[in-house]
């Protein structure tokens, strides 16, 4: 996976897209809509990817691990 690699996750039981924006560091943060923040961990194994979601253009953080790749549009 590198960027700019369309992507795909398990959101809520269904399966979401996304464009990879970055790729690299062992933790990531970002704001939530609602205020919060998410946070995740990774490692040099399992790094933290930056994403940008289809469906709502927000940014999201998952580990490597998590994504499958995807179909280009």
């Amino acid at each position: 996976m590198k960027r700019g690699d369309r992507v795909s996750w398990n959101y809520q039981g269904t399966r979401a897209y996304g464009v990879i924006t970055s790729i690299g560091g062992e933790r990531a943060t970002i704001p939530t809509r609602s205020g919060g923040s998410v946070t995740r961990v990774g490692s040099q194994d399992d790094p933290i990817v930056r994403i940008k979601s289809e469906s709502t253009g927000n940014a999201v953080i998952k580990k490597r691990s998590e994504l499958k790749s995807a179909p280009r549009r």
